[in-house]
């Protein structure tokens, strides 16, 4: 089974009936810088992060539904552009997973998105890393959202992965980066 229809199949799970749909629109914008690091060192060794002349500047929209107590269920769209050893442009659609929203503003939020990037041209980094790279890759995130349901504005922080997903596209390759940005609610 492959991963869109896996994903597919999680949207129709856990999705209310099309009556009970709310959705809100946002965009966002972020900047970062791509690392040597595996993305588990990103999460708990933050001494050892090593970045490279590598970077990132992007945006994107997003829509998503609540889904009561359990959080949020949405998808983005998202182009960035990027800088130092890569020139490329790149383009990802993930599906997001996110955690409530509480009423204060500095108790984040978790997000965790999974679908594919798209890069116009193969990763320097990529190569420069692992030997190989490939214009399409898996790409999943992981951010923490600061700020309310309510909040004009929320800053973030993401981790931001592609991959071959364990041998599911041909490069045996991947990259991360670490991001920080803000997202402005449209609804």
């Amino acid at each position: 089974m492959t991963l869109r229809a896996i994903g597919l199949l999680l949207i129709l799970a856990l999705a209310p009936p099309a009556a009970a749909l709310e959705t809100r629109r946002s965009v966002q914008g972020f900047a970062g810088q791509m690392t040597d690091n595996e993305w588990g060192d990103l999460l708990g060794n933050f001494d050892s992060i090593r970045g490279r002349d590598a970077y990132q500047l992007g945006g994107g929209v997003g829509i998503e539904t609540p889904l009561g107590r359990f959080g949020h269920l949405g998808v983005e769209l998202n182009v960035l552009k990027h800088f130092g050893e890569n020139t490329h442009f790149e383009v990802t659609l993930p599906f997001v997973v996110r955690t409530p929203r509480t009423r204060w503003a500095y108790v984040p939020s978790i997000a965790y998105g999974l679908g594919i990037s798209h890069g116009t041209d193969q990763s320097e980094t990529e190569i420069a890393r692992t030997g190989s790279s490939a214009r399409t890759l898996a790409h999943w995130f992981l951010e923490a959202e600061f700020g309310s349901d309510e909040s004009a504005w929320r800053p973030f922080l993401r981790i931001h992965h592609r991959s071959d997903a364990w041998g599911a596209f041909d490069a045996d390759t991947g990259s991360n980066a670490v991001l920080l940005g803000v997202r402005v609610p449209l609804d």
